[in-house]
C-alpha cells in the first residue's frame, strides 16, 4: 500500500497531495494558506483578528472582543465538513481552549 511522500513543509506527515507543486499535508496547506490571507481587523473595535483552522476551515477571531467571522464561501465548507453543530463545538473548544492561532500581528 502506498502512503505517499513525506509532507516538505513539516517532514512529519505522509500524503498524497501536493500544493504549489510539492508535497504537502493539508495541514500545512491551510496553515500556508491562513498566512496568506489578507488581514481582517474587527468590525466591531478594530483590532487585528487572528487566524485558526477549525475543522479545515480558516476563521477570523478578534483576540479582544472573541467576535468570530467567516470570509465568503467559507459557511458553504463549514456545511460540508459535517454541519454547524460538529463545527460550533470545535471552534468554541478549539479557540476557548486556546489553539495555536496560524497568523498574528
Amino acid at each position: 500500500m502506498f502512503f505517499g511522500d513525506k509532507c516538505v513543509r513539516c517532514g512529519k506527515r505522509r500524503t498524497r497531495k501536493t500544493f504549489e507543486g510539492l508535497p504537502t499535508c493539508q495541514a500545512c496547506e491551510l496553515a500556508i494558506r491562513a498566512e496568506r490571507e489578507q488581514k481582517r481587523y474587527c468590525p466591531i473595535d478594530g483590532s487585528g483578528m487572528v487566524k485558526h483552522v477549525v475543522e479545515n476551515v480558516i476563521v477570523d477571531r478578534c483576540p479582544f472582543c472573541g467576535g468570530v467571522w467567516l470570509d465568503g464561501g467559507e459557511l458553504e465548507l463549514v456545511k460540508k465538513a459535517g454541519g454547524n453543530e460538529q463545527f460550533c463545538a470545535s471552534l468554541a473548544n478549539g479557540i476557548a481552549a486556546g489553539s495555536q492561532p496560524k497568523t498574528e500581528d
